[in-house]
């Protein structure tokens, strides 16, 4: 019989003594949304994709691990229409971009990765070389701060798509951030502060 401290929320699929339910916000953006993610970042407890598919769920989420479908989803990208969010070298400044421009995007690819497996997954997969690369001038602070970041511009993979949405679309996902936060609170309340940014 499973015990019941372990069963999980049918929904957000955490356990029922840590669910998340209410405060998952409803939201909506024009913008497609395609992550591709490390197989080890989705087994990690703390990842913000999981809350980022639960909070917009036309997020597509696909393994890197799964090379054939990562491909053949990739070849089917209007490279015109779509734009990665990467700080690679050429990549223009999200903030800077002008009305046309941003009209004629439809999509977003982000990787969600360590910094190191991320670089390697775009210098070795060509296909994400056929896509305009943007970055972040001015991002906002992070406020995921249950996990480590390199310096204090860094930002999860849920706050970099928020701040790219409102961006590019100017749609207000802030209502995102505070679901990330209220979420972290809430799951590691019983966490020792020693217990943080360990990974």
């Amino acid at each position: 019989m499973q015990n019941a401290k372990r069963v999980h929320c049918k929904r957000c699929d955490f356990l029922v003594s840590q669910c998340i339910c209410q405060w998952i916000p409803e939201l909506t953006t024009r913008l497609q949304i395609l992550i591709l993610q490390d197989p080890k970042e989705a087994q990690h407890a703390k990842n913000t994709v999981s809350l980022l598919s639960l909070g917009l769920p036309s997020v597509e989420c696909i393994s890197t691990a799964n090379q054939d479908r990562l491909k053949s989803v990739l070849a089917h990208k209007d490279p015109a229409k779509w734009r990665l969010v990467f700080p690679v070298e050429g990549a223009v400044f999200i903030e800077s971009l002008g009305t046309d421009s941003v009209a004629e995007i439809d999509g977003l690819i982000l990787l969600d990765a360590t910094w190191r497996k991320a670089k390697k997954l775009y210098f070795t997969g060509s296909l994400l070389h056929a896509f305009g690369a943007v970055c972040f001038l001015q991002p906002p602070i992070g406020q995921y701060t249950i996990r480590k970041s390199p310096n204090i511009q860094s930002l999860s993979t849920l706050e970099a798509c928020a701040y790219a949405i409102e961006q590019i679309a100017g749609e207000n996902m802030q209502p995102l951030r505070a679901f990330m936060v209220a979420a972290q609170e809430w799951q590691w309340r019983q966490q020792p502060l020693t217990h943080r940014h360990l990974d």
